[in-house]
Formats: C-alpha cells, structure tokens, sequence
C-alpha cells in the first residue's frame, strides 16, 4: 500500500471517529525449530494521557435482558454475563481448515505447541454456534489462560503435563476424550480425508448443557481486563507528545507474527472496517459457519520466554505465562508498546501501557499471540 494512501486512509478514520462523539507461513507438518528469542525494546517512559472517564449520568445502560460484555464492551444477554465463559482448544494445522465458530470468540490466543504448529484457545461468553471445531488436545499452560477467566476448559485430549495440571489446579473442564460420541462427535468427510485428530466437534447447545448437569456455570467472577475507549481511537507513542502523533509514526497496516521455523500468522488493516483481517497459511482465515474472514478489533503480541521441555521426545514446550514481560497493542492501523503481568496461576493476567496504566483498547474482539521473538509491522509489506 502506497505511504499517500495510507495517510489519507488513517485521516479518514480519524475524522469519522471524531464525529461519532497467516501472509507469510507454511503448510509444513510440524518440526522442532523454535524462533530464536530477542528482546524486546525498552520504551522511553515519558506520559500521555489516557481516555477521561464518561460521567455516570451520560453512561447508556443496556436494552433489557442484556449486559455490557467486559471483554469486548460489546452487548451479551444477561445469562451469558451471568455464567462462566468457555476457553475452547482449537486444532489450527492446515488439516483443520476451514475451522468452524472462531467468529464468535471474544478473546482469541495462538501459542506454539508442538513443532511449527499453533494451537488457538477461544474464550466464548454469549455464543450459539451449531459446530465448534475441531477440537484439538490441551497442553499444560492452556490452564493459565482458561484460568484468566474463570473459564471452562473444553479439549480432546491432552499431553501428560496438560492432565496434570488439570488435576493439581483443579481446572473445570469437558474433555472429548470422556464425551466422544455425545457431547462432541465426528465429521466423517473430515476423518475420512484428513485423519481422526482433525475431526473432533461440538456445539454451543451441548457445551452448555454438559457443563450446567455438572455444575460448571455458577460463580463467575469474570472482570474487565482492559479498558476501554468510549469511541474509535488511534493508538499514541509514549515517547512524544499528543500533539505530535501522526499515523506514519506508528504505522501498523500489516503485522507478521513469527512463531516457529517458516510459520508465521498474518494481520492485515482494513481501513473500511477498521479491524484486522487475519491470514494463515498464505490465505485468508475462514471461519466455516459465516464462510467469512475473520476480523478482530484488537491484535496482542506477548513476549515471553518458550523452550522445549528437557527429555520429551514428543518436542512439547513450556511457556512462561506467570511472570512479567513486554509486548505491542495494535488497533486502527496503528501500535503502543505495552507490558503484562501474571503472579500466579489463579491471578489474571494484568495489562498495562508503558507508564504502568491499565491497558485501554478499543471495543471488540482482541486476538492475542505469545511469542518469544519481535513481530514485524509497518505500513506495507
């Protein structure tokens, strides 16, 4: 995209925000490569402001029977607000394309699992879609992130280490293993043409069912874990001034997430819909059910440290989710470096801008990728 377009894109958004107040991969079976970590930089920390709250007295409430979403600020029905959300595991090999229900997730994450090949964990509150899938087996930190939201944990499957945690965290979970044939079932095309571990598959209807016979829908204490802009708003550089921000100095129209040897996944701006288009494998990333391409408002980088466990020689890894570590925001073609924060397994993740302020994004899905290495942005390819 030419640098003039892109200026004329950004300023369009901005004027029409004021008057409201993956490319790159491989299809590759999975080998052991691991990016190689680098650091992330360190950024200048001088203030900018954040977002002024609205006044309650102009705060709109919600039609009757719905709730404010407090992960996307979007509108869920008050039963959805009320129970547990679902953190679904999803096979995300080239196999399992076209994946069915992504389009409904709030918050979407791909980790690394085994080889060159990611996993996806979707975090769904109000969903009703007829087929969720495929369905893949859980690795052991998938636990830190259903844990983040209180969330139900639903896989096929999983690594020694996964059932393990499980059990010592005491993680509320539907496993495929135990409900194969019932509560999940086979496509047979798909089993047929692909293999069995690309055709396990559920449903909103009988997730929520299972979990509500054992008891998995009461005490939710979800919370906000960003905040929000009231409006469309393009993200600011910590290291200078408001008044100075243009769009070309923090361009994001294209962002390239490496996670292992040649796989990489893929965002793309969309100045019409301001939402990022997401790419896998060269193509564009379906979702099934909508024969759409899925957009999210919001893409996350988390950097962090990702190794192989010593001695599995099935080349599982571990991920540090508990601990500290830097990163990037990217929203309406633009980035803010950022950092996060996780104590405990039975603590949220906190994010925070470089100033130490909690992280405001803009309303709507957030997809979030943990890497160990830096992603690649800018204006164009």
């Amino acid at each position: 995209m030419k640098k003039t377009l892109f200026y004329g894109i950004l300023a369009i958004l901005a004027i029409f925000a004021l008057t409201l107040s993956s490319c790159g991969g491989s299809n590759e079976e999975p080998t052991e490569e691991e990016p190689t970590p680098t650091a992330a930089p360190t950024p200048i920390p001088t203030p900018y402001p954040t977002p002024t709250p609205i006044p309650e007295s102009e705060i709109i409430s919600p039609p009757t029977g719905m709730a404010i979403n407090p992960l996307t600020r979007g509108y869920i029905s008050q039963e959805a607000a009320a129970r547990r959300p679902f953190a679904v595991v999803y096979n995300n090999e080239s196999r399992a394309l076209p994946q069915a229900g992504l389009s409904q997730a709030d918050i979407i994450y791909e980790v690394l699992a085994e080889g060159n090949i990611t996993r996806i964990i979707a975090i769904f509150t109000d969903f009703n879609a007829e087929m969720i899938g495929p369905v893949r087996s859980s690795r052991h930190y998938f636990n830190n992130l259903a844990l983040d939201f209180n969330a139900v944990l639903v896989h096929h499957g999983g690594s020694p280490q996964a059932y393990s945690a499980i059990s010592n965290l005491g993680i509320s979970n539907i496993d495929g293993m135990r409900y194969d044939g019932s509560v999940f079932w086979r496509d047979a095309a798909r089993r047929r043409e692909r293999g069995l571990e690309h055709s396990s598959f559920t449903s909103a209807e009988n997730l929520l069912e299972i979990a509500e016979s054992r008891g998995f829908l009461t005490d939710n204490v979800l919370a906000e874990i960003f905040d929000f802009f009231e409006e469309p708003t393009l993200l600011t550089l910590p290291n200078l001034p408001t008044f100075s921000n243009s769009p070309n100095e923090n361009a994001a129209l294209n962002i390239r997430v490496p996670f292992a040897g040649q796989y990489a996944t893929v965002f793309e701006f969309d100045a019409e819909s301001g939402m990022y288009l997401k790419y896998i494998f060269g193509n564009p990333h379906i979702d099934a059910i909508t024969e759409e391409q899925i957009a999210v408002t919001n893409v996350i980088v988390q950097i962090t440290g990702i190794r192989h466990i010593q001695g599995d020689s099935a080349g599982r890894r571990d991920v540090d989710l508990i601990g500290s570590g830097e990163g990037y925001l990217f929203s309406m073609g633009t980035f803010q470096p950022i950092t996060w924060q996780k104590t405990s397994a039975n603590s949220p993740t906190q994010w925070f801008d470089v100033n130490g302020n909690r992280l405001t994004v803009n309303q709507g899905t957030t997809w979030i990728n943990i890497i160990s290495g830096q992603p690649d942005f800018g204006e164009s390819e």
